[in-house]
This record gives structure tokens, C-alpha cells and sequence, in this order.
């Protein structure tokens, strides 16, 4: 059981999630909109699905072009990308709307989920350097000695980075931190942190129940009750430092989110704490949704997945069963 939560303590919602097979196809390092056509998509398994390539605009209920959701994501201060973390698809359009971004005449900070706040000095020193390049990043980060997916099918988000002059920020709690939070409570940080997070304040019941039932689900039913209020108040710090460094980082040129779609939902995730760090800033959420086979209808994919203001459909990476790991091990 302590293996166990060890694990569960850095698998809260739209954080980390298992990386793919190493024969995953190197991203192109040039992401264009429109969306490539089937031939061109890096994952493969059910590219034909008729959702594939399109966006879903929630709040028109209708869809729409690619190209006419970068205005309306350009026309607010912090964009949200949400993933999901071993879909290399999910990384090129990623960096494909960075771009688009920045020929708007944006120039937002870059928020990756995937590196530490503690990290955000080696970063600064990285991008001094002159001969810096995207694809020298994550070994600058010492990428490649995380559990999240490798480096080169996150690179078409820092190559939109770099080939904008953008700035690039750390914005996680460590995976020390999120331990610490499991197994103590917000006894494991100073009272000061605890406040600059609000971590001390009641979260809504109806939110807070939702994210406890989201998490017992998507621990297959394993994870004892006891666990789930310490994984979801493990939950609000990522959202809660991802909210602060946005607010910091985006204050004059808005900042771009990068991380799992657990932290982009509007109702609980990243935006809950962004109204109360920075009220007055406009956010703008879109979701990259993987497809399943037979289910065609848009409003499906939204109907338990969180607000989103656009969901872009791709094809999925994996029909791995995500409740296979908690399969009793034969003997």
C-alpha cells in the first residue's frame, strides 16, 4: 500500500501519465495549422473517426475552423492548453497554436506543468545563453529524469517557444511537495505557503465531491477513501501554483498553460484559483480530446470532462486499459 500511494501521490488528475512505447514517432519540429490530415497524425488508432481534426466550440454548441479559434484565444490574457501528456499529437498542436499565437502579436510566458517551480533558475539561466536551443532544453531540465513522456514529443511546444522569443516558466509543486501533502496534510508546508495557495480555505462541496468521485474512478476503485481527500488537496496545490505562476508570469504579456486537461477545466481546475489570484484576467480553455470508437457525438466528450470553451478531437495513442495496473498480479 505505500508503494501504492507513492505512486498515486504524483498521478493526481491531469498530471503525469504513463509514457509511451520509445517507437513513438519523432514530432516535426514545424507545426502548422490547419490540423494534418489522417496520414500525417502521429498516433494512430482511429484516425478515420469522423470527429478527428475538427473543434468543437462548447459555448456555440457548433463546430468550428481551426483557424478561427486562435482570435478569440489570442483576445484573452491566459490560454489554457489542455492534454493529454502521451499523446504526441496533443504536443505538435500545442506548439502549432503558440505559433499562431505569436503571429497574432502575443507574446505569452509559456507555463509547462511538467517542470518544477524549484527549476525556474536553471531555466533563466538556460535562456541567457546565446547558443541556447529548444532542443537542448530538456537536458538543460534534466527532462529525460522525470516520469513524464520524453522530451522529444513535448519539443514542437518549445520549439514554438524559442522560434518566438517567449518566455518559459517552471510551474508545478514538486513531486516532493505532492508526497508531502498525501501523507501530511497541509502540515508539510510553512503556514505562509499554505495561505499564498489558499489551501486553507474550504473548497465548494459540490466541486470538491466531484473531484473525490473523478478520482476514485480513475483509480479503478483501488484507492481506499481514506486517501482521496489527500490526493484532491494534492490536486488544488498543482492547481492552486499553476494558477500563481500564470498570474505572475502573464501579469503584462498573458502567459499559455501547458499541461493535462485535469488542470484546464474551468469549474475546478486551474481557473478556480486564477479568478482569486487574478480576477480581472480573461482565460480561454481548449481541451485536446482523444477519440472513442463509436461515440460521435461532441457533447459526449464534454458531458464529464469539465468546461472547456473549444475541444480539439485527435486520434488516441493507446487503448492501453488504464485499470489493467490495478489487476491483482498472478503468481
Amino acid at each position: 500500500m505505500r508503494r501504492l500511494l507513492a505512486t498515486l501521490a504524483v498521478c493526481v488528475l491531469g498530471c503525469s501519465a504513463a509514457a509511451p512505447a520509445p517507437s513513438s514517432p519523432t514530432p516535426p519540429s514545424a507545426p502548422v495549422l490547419p490540423p494534418p490530415q489522417s496520414s500525417e497524425w502521429l498516433t494512430s488508432l482511429d484516425r478515420e473517426h469522423p470527429l478527428v481534426g475538427k473543434v468543437w466550440d462548447v459555448n456555440a454548441q457548433a463546430f468550428v475552423a481551426p483557424t478561427l479559434v486562435v482570435p478569440k484565444l489570442a483576445a484573452a490574457k491566459v490560454v489554457l492548453l489542455g492534454e493529454r501528456h502521451d499523446n504526441p499529437d496533443h504536443h505538435r498542436l500545442q506548439g502549432a497554436v503558440i505559433s499562431e499565437l505569436v503571429k497574432a502579436g502575443r507574446k505569452p510566458t509559456v507555463v509547462l506543468e511538467m517542470i518544477e517551480v524549484e527549476l525556474q533558475p536553471i531555466i533563466d539561466a538556460y535562456l541567457q545563453n546565446p547558443n541556447a536551443t529548444a532542443a537542448g532544453f530538456g537536458a538543460a531540465v534534466a527532462w529525460e529524469k522525470t516520469s513524464w513522456p520524453p522530451f522529444r514529443e513535448y519539443q514542437p511546444v518549445l520549439d514554438a517557444a524559442f522560434a518566438g522569443k517567449l518566455p518559459i516558466a517552471a510551474g508545478n509543486v514538486s513531486q516532493s511537495d505532492a508526497k508531502a501533502l498525501v501523507k501530511q496534510g497541509i502540515s508539510a508546508f510553512p503556514a505562509e505557503r499554505v495561505a499564498a495557495l489558499r489551501l486553507d480555505r474550504a473548497f465548494p462541496n459540490e466541486l470538491e465531491q466531484a473531484l473525490l468521485g473523478e478520482l476514485r474512478a480513475s483509480h479503478c476503485g483501488h484507492l481506499p477513501d481514506k486517501y482521496l481527500a489527500p490526493m484532491a488537496l494534492a490536486q488544488h496545490a498543482r492547481d492552486a501554483q499553476l494558477a500563481q505562476v500564470l498570474a505572475r508570469a502573464g501579469a503584462k504579456d498573458g502567459a499559455v498553460l501547458i499541461a493535462g486537461t485535469g488542470h484546464a477545466r474551468g469549474d475546478r481546475g486551474v481557473p478556480y484559483y486564477l479568478k482569486l489570484e487574478a480576477p480581472d484576467s480573461s482565460v480561454m480553455s481548449l481541451a485536446f480530446r482523444e477519440v472513442q470508437s463509436g461515440q460521435e457525438e461532441p457533447t459526449a466528450y464534454t458531458a464529464n470532462e469539465g468546461p472547456f470553451d473549444f475541444v480539439w478531437f485527435t486520434p488516441r495513442a493507446s487503448d492501453e486499459d488504464p485499470c489493467a495496473a490495478f489487476a491483482p498480479k498472478s503468481k
